[in-house]
């Protein structure tokens, strides 16, 4: 007997080179796995110990590293929740994290454990810094004393000892993550060296597998797989609304019944297509012969003709009343726009009027050259108006001039600034009142009777920081009193200075404390400084931060030996140096005078 290849024994013969390949890959991937187990399980029980330990190390690390700078830098109690915090990391949670790498690094290399003895050995010298900062700042008050203050500053400031220390525990920890990485990559790269082996054999089984499937396939689609999809396919497109642009095949059989059953469905599709177009494009005259009685799509567009045609005339009527009230609300729109237009264009004038009313009391610059020769004003406003202005008046022999930062900027802080002036004018030239804490008590009470009158109903925390000087230019004495702005005194290099007392002009207590007042025995030469916060507090520079008062005492030592108009210069070009397109953030306001 003949033996014959039918379709039913390739198909068996296909699947059963199938199946062979199948186990042939089961057993390889059954080895790799074995050996990858072992390679897993000593990342897992020395490696991944280890980074893991040395992460929470680093985190830990970090962490107490803010904590100390907020040790340093904020003031608060012995039991504030930082500082407990700060002592928990050191005696509890370090001490831990670094028994448990003791413990660990038995199975370390040995280079890796001189990283780690450079990282124990750096962080001891940083923790003496920790130390010295808890042992300057033990209670609240001794955040008052001016010398810890400037001792504290160098040494938590923004690449101060501290950050320095700090960046050098974390480069040596990174370093030696940077190993532990490396090693364990190692051992997963053997791991997947072994995989890469397996995928060799499974590429050339998968192609064997691949070869059978086809075969397979190919005797599938030619007698059945292929005509119904051609069908499929025409279906899908009847779905969507597509009619096949040729005819279907027929042949003389069971799929070829269902072909000219397609065939008569796409015909009648076309027809009732045509008449929908027909309808949509206006005429409602359009025939339409639906295809029997049954034919409930055929006589739903004959009803659909019908109801079309009597909408479109209400339709008609309809837009011709919408567009009468469309025309009566553009020209309401139109009225209200000019309206708006004409209001901005008000508010705007009177905000430059008020500009040429605070510009007016302002020294002009002929009365700043005549009562301090060699001093310039740096004054640049965020808004059309502003917070900070400058004042300055003699009082018998000696010299007065301010600083003001009034609260906010732009029109509120404009009315401040009149409050601010007409107060520091009735206490020097109406009472004749030199000294600068006097002036500040007098002024205080001046500000908090006129922003507290309904203190009983309206609480307003309006009010004004203040740097005031008296000078007297004989004796080169000048005597200084501060609300929230400090002064600086640059001598051969060097700054100096002078803490304000740290309560605003008409805060919430008339009869608070006294502002603290400073007598400084000026030297020819000295540059003195009074200012704003503006300065200080713009964002800017590669990184986006604020230009910070550590690099704005830099910048007045750098500039402290030009003449003053040279200053001025030199300040304005560093400010939009650092501000770069950063909007201004606030108004600014220096004063310099050379003694």
């Amino acid at each position: 007997m003949r033996f014959r290849l039918t379709i039913g024994r390739k198909i068996g013969l296909g699947f059963g080179l199938f199946i062979f390949f199948a186990l042939l890959v089961v057993l390889l991937t059954n080895r790799t796995l074995e050996r990858s187990r072992g390679i897993n399980e000593e990342i897992n029980d020395v490696y991944a110990p280890s980074v893991d330990a040395l992460v929470r190390l680093r985190n830990l690390t970090v962490t107490s590293h803010m904590l100390i700078k907020h040790w340093a830098l904020l003031e608060s109690r012995a039991d504030a929740p930082e500082k407990t915090a700060l002592v928990a990391i050191t005696t509890i949670e370090l001490p831990r994290v670094l028994d448990q790498i003791d413990t660990l690094m038995s199975a370390w290399e040995p280079s890796e454990v001189a990283i780690m003895g450079n990282v124990s050995a750096r962080m001891d010298e940083l923790f003496v810094l920790h130390d010295r900062v808890k042992a300057m700042l033990p209670s609240l008050e001794s955040y008052n004393d001016p010398f810890i203050h400037m001792e504290r500053t160098g040494l938590a400031e923004e690449g101060g000892p501290i950050d320095q220390q700090h960046a050098l525990v974390i480069a040596e920890l990174d370093r030696l993550l940077d190993l532990q990485e490396r090693k364990r990559r190692e051992l997963s790269s053997g791991m997947l060296r072994s995989f890469d082996s397996l995928k060799f054999f499974v590429l050339y089984l998968g192609l064997g597998l691949v070869v059978v499937g086809a075969i397979v396939a190919f005797l599938i689609i030619r007698d059945i797989v292929g005509p119904l999809h051609r069908l499929r396919n025409v279906m899908l497109s009847l779905s969507r609304g597509v009619f096949p642009r040729s005819r279907v095949r027929t042949s003389n059989d069971e799929v070829g019944d269902m072909g000219k059953a397609v065939t008569s469905v796409v015909e009648s599709l076309r027809r009732t297509t045509e008449f929908s177009h027909a309808v949509a494009a206006g005429d409602f005259s359009a025939e339409y012969q639906p295809l029997s009685e049954e034919d409930v799509l055929g006589h739903a567009l004959l009803k659909m003709r019908d109801e079309l045609g009597q909408r479109e005339r209400e339709l008609e009527l309809k837009v011709a009343e919408r567009t009468e009230e469309v025309v009566r609300q553009k020209e309401e729109v139109e009225r209200q726009s000019r309206k708006v237009v004409e209001l901005y264009k008000n508010v705007t004038d009177s905000i430059r009027y008020a500009k040429r009313l605070q510009d007016s009391i302002l020294p002009p610059e002929r009365r700043i050259k005549e009562l301090l020769p060699d001093a310039f004003v740096f004054y640049r406003p965020k808004d059309i108006v502003s917070g900070d202005f400058y004042w300055m008046e003699q009082v018998g022999d000696r010299v007065l001039f301010a600083a003001v930062d009034c609260t906010g900027h732009g029109v509120p802080g404009a009315f401040m600034s009149l409050v601010g002036h007409n107060g520091l004018n009735q206490v020097t030239k109406e009472r004749g009142v030199w000294r600068p804490g006097e002036v500040l008590k007098e002024l205080n009470r001046i500000a908090y009777e006129a922003l507290h009158k309904d203190r009983e109903q309206h609480l307003i925390r309006d009010g004004m920081d203040m740097a005031l000087c008296s000078y007297d230019r004989e004796k080169r004495i000048l005597d200084y009193a501060g609300a929230n702005c400090p002064l600086y005194v640059v001598r051969q290099g060097e700054t100096m200075a002078l803490p304000a007392t740290k309560m605003a002009i008409g805060g919430f207590e008339m009869n608070g404390r006294a502002f603290e007042e400073h007598r400084v025995q000026l030297e020819e030469g000295d540059m003195v400084y009074v200012f704003s916060d503006g300065y200080a507090d713009q964002f800017g520079g590669p990184k986006g931060k604020k230009f910070l008062y550590r690099r704005f005492r830099e910048l007045l030592v750098e500039v402290s030996q030009q003449p003053p108009e040279r200053q001025r210069r030199m300040l304005h070009d560093a400010f939009n140096a650092w501000r770069g397109a950063h909007e201004q953030v606030d108004d600014i306001l220096v004063i310099g005078m050379r003694a």
